[in-house]
């Protein structure tokens, strides 16, 4: 009989689970939410929930996980927690998003050392310096502080849930901003834990994502239905599984990731020495990722609310339906919207909201209200896809695209269109926990599994002039309401890109 493999991936707002044989058939997929994980306060997330969907989503799997051979997990990040002598999470982790990180993150970059901040590889914001979480934990409950044994990340809890060993792998421990990641060595930087008030003894072991972990635990075992002592790989963040499974590679097609957030990701092969999007170390060694991020899916929610499709879990898909019926001479006059809900990670970095829905009237017909909601949205991934490229992909150069879009398949080819070049669809639901299942072959069997096809989207030659003129205007929209150039140069504008590291010197003076 075949090796069955478990793939899981605990995300943001739920979990996914797979089960995959050898050769890269699927044999069941589950799925269950743990929303309700971010009630407990701004920045804070309760990880109790989590052992509730881990079970959900395996029992959803049916009973062929009796004959799983190996397991591993993606998860998602930056989420820090504080764990005590058993593992268990002494209070809610704490997200990026936690108000008081980025005070700590103004002066916490004086405290490097040059070679420290080159061997880090990411600027020291809430998403790429979590080690200062630790100091905000310390400041609000000492008590609990001082009963802590192991800080970490969503990974820490996950591993010692499932093996008994509290670990991180690089793709995560890159975003703790201790850890030497441009030389490959994945130490911590042990000296610089302490000037920024973390005990080093305090940091978890960090391991390489296709090893073993260690043995399924009775209670793991228990939890999702799985033999116990079957063996556990270390995992790792859950994009860079994505990128692992789907084999990217330097100069190879970037990946787009919709989902709660949307993210850019290319690979290279020499890590970037002043990287303005989220730099880590990738699941191969010798390799980097790095992400472009925004709130994409957040951002299509509240366009789905703005325009009467409510708030059910079906109001993003009949928007996009109805954006999917426009024409292009329905759009000309269409809204623009600015949909940066939220504060914005890399490599736009905005610390507040921006967000505008201009031209929006009376006459507006609904189609060209959903498509100017979609294609903000999509324009929003196409700036931050030129950034983190520096402009350098050509321009029948396809990008990788991934989410769960239903059967219309309506927003990947608004995506082909708005991005004006090609768009290779993986229709896998559940990427990232295929690629947590592909580290556990390797991890166990030295075999990597295939990766999943994907289906070419051409843009629709009928749309190019119409989103050109509607990208030159949503370039002017945006600079009015972010208050900032339009980072990246326009055709035909006779003018050159700002340099996004200016915007981001500018922005975080």
């Amino acid at each position: 009989m075949d090796d069955l493999y478990l793939g899981i991936d605990l995300g943001t707002s739920a979990t996914k689970a797979v089960l995959v044989e050898g050769g890269g058939r699927v044999v069941a997929r589950g799925a269950a939410s743990h929303s309700d994980t971010r009630t407990v306060g701004p920045g804070r997330v309760d990880p109790a929930p989590w052992v509730r969907s881990l079970a959900e989503a395996c029992a959803a799997l049916g009973p062929a996980t009796a004959r799983v051979t190996a397991v591993s997990a993606a998860v998602h990040s930056p989420v820090a927690l504080f764990l005590d002598s058993d593992g268990a999470a002494l209070a809610p982790g704490m997200s990026w998003e936690h108000p008081q990180l980025a005070r700590h993150c103004t002066s916490a970059g004086a405290l490097r050392t040059p070679a420290e901040a080159d061997l880090v590889g990411n600027r020291t914001l809430p998403a790429t310096a979590m080690a200062l979480a630790w100091t905000v934990f310390a400041e609000e409950d000492p008590e609990l502080a001082a009963r802590c044994t192991k800080f970490g990340l969503v990974g820490t809890w996950l591993g010692q849930l499932l093996a008994g060993r509290a670990v991180l792998d690089p793709t995560q421990a890159a975003f703790v901003g201790l850890m030497a990641s441009t030389d490959g060595t994945h130490r911590w930087l042990g000296e610089l834990a302490e000037r920024y008030g973390v005990p080093p003894e305090l940091l978890p072991e960090v391991l390489p994502s296709l090893t073993v972990l260690g043995a399924l635990t009775d209670k793991a075992s228990t939890l999702l239905g799985v033999p116990s002592g079957v063996p556990v790989a270390v995992g790792s963040a859950d994009t860079a599984s994505a990128a692992y499974l789907l084999g990217l590679q330097e100069g190879g097609a970037p990946l787009y990731t919709v989902g709660t957030t949307h993210v850019i990701t290319t690979c290279s092969r020499t890590p970037d020495p002043s990287p303005i999007a989220l730099a880590r170390s990738h699941v191969i060694p010798g390799q980097w990722l790095s992400h472009g991020a925004s709130n994409g899916g957040d951002a299509l929610a509240m366009g789905a609310n703005l325009l009467g499709y409510g708030t059910s879990r079906d109001a993003v898909h009949r928007m996009t339906v109805a954006a999917g019926q426009a024409q292009p001479q329905d759009v000309e006059d269409a809204p623009v919207f600015i949909p940066h809900v939220a504060a914005e990670r890399g490599p736009l970095w905005l610390a507040s909201p921006r967000t505008a829905l201009v031209g929006l009237l009376p006459g507006t017909s609904p189609y060209a209200a959903a498509w100017g909601a979609v294609e903000g949205t999509a324009f929003a991934a196409r700036l931050i896809l030129e950034v983190c490229t520096a402009g350098q992909l050509a321009e029948e150069a396809p990008v990788l695209l991934t989410g769960n879009f239903g059967a219309e398949e309506v927003f990947p080819q608004i995506v082909a269109d708005v991005l004006a070049r090609p768009v290779e669809l993986v229709t896998e639901s559940h990427l990232p926990a295929m690629g947590a299942a592909a580290m556990a072959a390797a991890a166990t069997r030295g075999k990597p599994l295939p990766p999943p096809t994907a289906r070419r989207i051409e843009p629709r030659p009928g749309w190019g002039p119409t989103i050109a003129r509607r990208w030159h205007r949503f370039a002017q929209q945006w600079s009015a309401t972010v208050g900032r150039p339009f980072p990246v140069a326009l055709p035909d504008s006779g003018e050159s890109p700002t340099d996004p590291s200016d915007l981001f010197d500018a922005c975080h003076a």
